[in-house]
């Protein structure tokens, strides 16, 4: 299954959907696009690689949205639901093991069952709910 870019009606995209059997073609494949705040890349190399030390430089990055991105570990049927920014559903998704999804605008919910691990990585500082959410009333 490839990857499936999630749109609201005005074509905005609202979620990158990764199911577990994405390749990365025996590569590094970046899988989104280089103006995303929140880059997503995928290494597989089959008979090893090595990356040469290195340090990340000190950048500015002029951000103004939170992208959030789930990874499931362990488990199955976590149902995710999208919105646009009005709280129209737009899809609902199932998730298992070994998927993983980029919530890149509109609003999400996750429903998540019993006996599951999911990892959740997003642009800090973190401020709290308060100020970085708004909640479907």
């Amino acid at each position: 299954m490839p990857i499936k870019e999630i749109k609201d009606k005005k074509k905005r995209t609202i979620a990158l959907f990764y199911p577990k059997s994405i390749s990365a073609k025996g590569s590094i494949r970046f899988l989104t696009p280089q103006s995303f705040p929140l880059q997503v890349g995928l290494i597989e190399h089959r008979h090893g690689k090595k990356v040469l030390p290195h340090i990340h430089r000190n950048l500015f990055y002029d951000v103004n949205t939170t992208q959030e991105f789930i990874y499931v570990e362990k488990g199955r049927n976590i149902l995710i639901t999208l919105f646009d920014i009005k709280w129209t559903e737009i899809k609902k998704i199932k998730m298992a093991a070994g998927d993983s999804i980029l919530f890149v605008g509109g609003g999400h919910s996750l429903d998540i069952p019993p006996n599951c691990r999911l990892f959740e990585i997003k642009q800090g500082p973190y401020p709290g709910d308060a100020k970085a959410k708004i909640f479907k009333k």
